[in-house]
């Protein structure tokens, strides 16, 4: 957060999405997230089990879809490729460490 501000000050741009579509990636990814822990035998494969592809690819484009290109998002999609670390509701977790922009209520 300090980083952006900083940023911020300097004039330089600073690569946020807004509180609502923040809200929304983040319902996305947990979906994903739960349903990846809840149907675990499905998707215990990693990368060799085709519903975990199409759920992650699936995943990827509609959040990339609502909060546009960052470079967290191909990194999720690797780690959901891993065997064992796609228990780890990595979607998420990188959903909630995207900045938000700061709007300044008057």
């Amino acid at each position: 957060m300090k980083d952006a501000l900083a940023r911020a000050a300097r004039g330089a741009p600073v690569a946020a999405i807004s509180r609502r579509r923040k809200v929304i990636a983040a319902f996305v990814a947990g979906v994903s997230d739960l349903a990846q822990m809840v149907f675990f035998p499905v998707f215990v494969e990693g990368a060799a089990s085709p519903f975990e592809i199409a759920l992650d690819v699936a995943t990827a484009v509609a959040i990339l879809l609502i909060v546009g290109f960052k470079w967290r998002l191909a990194i999720a999609l690797a780690l959901e490729l891993i065997p064992g670390v796609d228990l780890f509701p990595s979607w998420t977790a990188v959903v909630l460490s995207l900045p938000r922009s700061l709007r300044l209520r008057a």
